[in-house]
Order: C-alpha cells, then structure tokens, then sequence
C-alpha cells in the first residue's frame, strides 16, 4: 500500500478525446501498467481535479467510470482504493461511523487505536462521520454508498438506532458502542457504554465527607449526570450549564471562557460557596479550577473539585484531580480485538465500557 504520488499523466485541451475520456484512459494506464498497484489509495477528488486542470465534474465521472469497470473502490473524503479486476488484498474492510459531535478526543484515540490495529492485521480501515440536516434527521448519502461494500464491517461509536438501522437493513454486520437502551439496536453486536458507573462511587464518597451541598456544572450533553443519585442521597444539587446548545467551531475555547465568565459571576453573588463542585466537562474542570484561584478560591479548604475526564486529558491543576474517568485507549485496544474475533470467529464475549472513580487532592481535606 504505497503512499500517494504525483499523477503520471496529464491532459491534452486540444485532443478530440474529451478531458474525461484521457483521464479515465490515464489513470487505466497506471493501473495496468503498475504505477498504482493494488491496494493503494487514489488521490481524492479535489486534488485530481487540482492536479489535471479539471473540474470536480471531471474527476469525479472519471472516478465513478473506473469503479464500474471494477478498477478502483471509492472511499469518499478518502480517495479511491485500487483494487484490479477480481483482486482481493485486504481480508476485509472496516468502517468507523461517528455521529456528528463533540467528543473528538475520545473519538481521536479509539479511531487511531482501530485503524493501526486492523491496518496490520490485513483490513482495510475508513472512517466518516454522519452529520444532522435541516430538518434534525441525519444524513446518511455518504454511509449508504458504503454499505454497497459486500466486504464490509461497520463500527459505530456512541450508537444512533437511526444509523444503526441502517447498516442492518443492508445487511451489514454492525459493533455499536451505545450510551442508551441496547434493545434499541436489534441486529447489532452492542458493547454497552456505562459513562455513569463511577456515580455511586462519587455518592459513597460525598456522604462519607459530609458533602451536604454540590454543584453540578456542564455544558450540552452530561456523560455522568450524577444529580439524581446525589439528590437521592439527601444531597442538595444544583445544576448549571455554562455554554448555550449548538456550539460548532471552537467549542472547547468556548466552554472555558464560558466557564471562568460564569464563576467569576457565581462567586461575586453568592455569600457562601457548595460544599462540593462537580464539572461534567473536563475542559469546563480546567476553567472552573482556574477562575477559582483568581477568584481566591482555595481548593479544597474552600470548596472541594471533582471532575469527569478522559484519561490523558485530565483537568492541569496544581494537585491531583479527583474525577470520574473513560480510558479511551483500553476503549481502542479491546475494541479492537473484539472486532478482530469478530471477523474471524463470527463472535465475542463483550464487555461493557465503565467510568472508574479515582480520588485525587481536590477532594482530600
């Protein structure tokens, strides 16, 4: 699987075969002739386009008449897989599907994890992510495309039953990582994704220490809401969320200067703080922390911290941070392998994904 080139033709304007007919012709030729050799990957689109002189138009019914002829596979956003006429090199291929969200870091490790493991045990590996539309309802143009693959194996992080019904009805075989109800995904392995398990964990905690106040501070979506079971303990919760819905580009920057406005407001009006201040975002944990210190704010004589994270992306604090904790990389490295048995067993035992609770100075006295 070779790296990308440069293209080893180029096109003639004043030739009576039309700019699509020599670039289907060119790149033919380099396949035959052995320039792009079985396996590797086209440049995509754009850059063909870029690099002949042509229009996406060009490239793009270039590309589409080469895959009928059965000499390359489109990976959209990817390039092109050269692939031969009967040619099998890869045992198989493996797409990881994500819906369109904030957890890039989480995603970014899992992601790089599957894609060195599978790449060396033969498979070929792709990755998209499916984004809402309009109207609410994600679009599924680019995985439906896919799903044509006979070979393919699809993975899907923080499962979506829509995109899981899916890859189903095309009968596709399907590993969903799920957040919700695993019943809402028939036909699909599940590996159940239990971001709340460190909960009790934290309750047990807060009620040794006499925690009689908290405040739970998030934004958007909560990965352990921890409100109801610290309610329940007799607890007093309140819950604030520092940044509006909807947030795109720059959202991390966002969440942090959201966070230390908010604070900065928070300790300015009130006489008196929580016992306890519970940050469901690490990066809203890191602001939090900072704007206390500017604040005055001595933690945990004055209140004590803790935070959810992802482990190697833990709030930087002058002490240890108490948090409820995912390990992204065990995440990749046993998904990993489920998959691989997967493929070539045809089953698994799966486990279940949890959150560890791990103490740490911020909550220490």
């Amino acid at each position: 699987m070779a790296g990308r080139r440069k293209i080893p033709f180029a096109l003639a304007r004043n030739d009576r075969a039309s700019l699509t007919d020599q670039t289907v012709a060119g790149f033919r030729l380099a396949i035959s002739s052995g320039y792009y050799k079985v396996g590797e990957i086209l440049p995509p689109l754009k850059s063909i386009a870029d690099e002949l002189g042509v229009s996406m138009i060009v490239s793009r019914v270039a590309m589409k008449r080469l895959a009928e002829e059965g000499l390359v596979f489109p990976h959209p956003g990817l390039g092109s897989e050269v692939i031969g006429k009967g040619a099998d090199v890869w045992r198989g291929r493996v797409l990881l599907v994500v819906p369109d969200r904030n957890d890039s870091y989480y995603v970014s490790i899992v992601g790089d994890i599957l894609r060195r493991t599978l790449l060396s045990k033969g498979y070929f590996f792709g990755q998209i992510t499916v984004t809402k539309g309009a109207g609410g309802t994600y679009d599924l143009t680019q995985l439906k495309l896919q799903l044509k693959d006979p070979k393919l194996f699809v993975v899907q992080l923080f499962g979506v039953p829509e995109i899981s019904r899916e890859v189903v009805s095309a009968g596709v075989r399907t590993l969903v990582v799920a957040r919700d109800d695993v019943s809402a995904y028939r036909g699909a392995e599940v590996v159940r994704f239990v971001s709340n398990a460190a909960v009790p964990d934290l309750v047990s905690r807060c009620v040794a220490s006499g925690i009689r106040s908290v405040l739970q501070v998030g934004f958007e979506f909560v990965a352990a809401d921890a409100a109801v079971a610290l309610g329940d303990a007799g607890i007093a919760v309140e819950t604030v969320y520092v940044a509006p819905p909807g947030l795109q580009d720059g959202v991390i920057a966002a969440v942090k200067r959201a966070t230390i406005s908010f604070f900065f407001k928070y300790i300015d009006r009130r006489k008196s703080l929580p016992d306890l201040i519970y940050f469901t975002d690490d990066h809203a944990a890191e602001a939090g922390l900072l704007a206390l210190a500017l604040r005055g704010i001595k933690v945990p004589e004055d209140v004590r911290v803790v935070s959810w994270s992802n482990k190697g992306l833990a709030p930087v604090y002058a002490m240890s941070v108490a948090r409820m904790e995912v390990d992204p990389f065990a995440h990749g490295a046993c998904l990993s392998k489920c998959v691989l048995e997967l493929l070539s067993k045809g089953h698994v035992q799966l486990p279940n994904f949890k959150s560890e609770y791990i103490d740490g100075e911020t909550f220490s006295c």
